[in-house]
């Protein structure tokens, strides 16, 4: 685990997991407005906890934050007149796709934006299936393992109605360097006797990403 995490406590407010597409070669011209909507959403009582761009194919912006009310606070920002002028000037830069869900946090960090560079970040989302407790158990059991070689957690959320696990770790290297990297963890004989993870996972993608926030 790098210097540059910071685990903080989870929040009393309600976290909300927000992610959408960007369309190919309009990065630079989206993320600017991204910002914005950031600094509106501030405005009106969210926090933003942490952000995640991932580019190894269409961009893709997954977005975490909180409010103790989100209704009125996603309310307070229907209203806000930016927020309609943002709405015009991002639309031809990400496709509609957007999914907005409340979620549970299993674990949450914040990023130290005085340091100069960041680990690069490996976004996983899995599609559970059976016992949330069972997953969940072996699952924190995982995340021992994985900070004993240096892939220190950075967030993870849960969204049980959808059966939806997302959460993200570290890598200090490139990601064509990634699979060999993971050799020794996944021969450690504390994670091979957590294998039966994979009985409560349906599906999941794996992905580099970007830590923006």
């Amino acid at each position: 685990m790098t210097g540059d995490i910071i685990p903080i406590p989870l929040p009393d407010e309600q976290l909300i997991l927000h992610r959408f597409a960007i369309k190919p070669h309009h990065l630079d011209r989206y993320l600017p407005l991204w910002r914005r909507e950031v600094e509106v959403r501030r405005r009106h009582g969210f926090t933003t906890h942490r952000a995640f761009l991932e580019t190894n194919a269409e961009p893709k912006l997954t977005w975490l934050y909180s409010h103790a009310d989100p209704d009125a606070g996603n309310q307070a920002v229907l209203d806000d007149p930016e927020t309609a002028e943002l709405d015009a000037l991002k639309a031809p830069h990400v496709f509609r796709n957007v999914k907005i869900r409340p979620v549970r946090g299993e674990y949450l960090s914040h990023l130290d934006a005085s340091a100069d560079a960041h680990p690069l970040a490996v976004m996983r989302r899995y599609s559970i299936v059976g016992s949330w407790d069972e997953f969940l158990g072996i699952w924190r059991r995982i995340l021992q393992v994985r900070e004993k070689y240096g892939f220190g957690a950075l967030f993870a959320v849960a969204d049980e109605p959808e059966n939806m696990f997302t959460w993200a770790f570290e890598f200090d290297g490139e990601w064509a360097d990634f699979p060999a990297a993971q050799r020794d963890y996944y021969h450690d004989d504390d994670r091979v006797a957590l294998r039966g993870v994979f009985d409560f996972m349906a599906d999941y993608t794996i992905n580099p990403a970007t830590q923006l926030l």
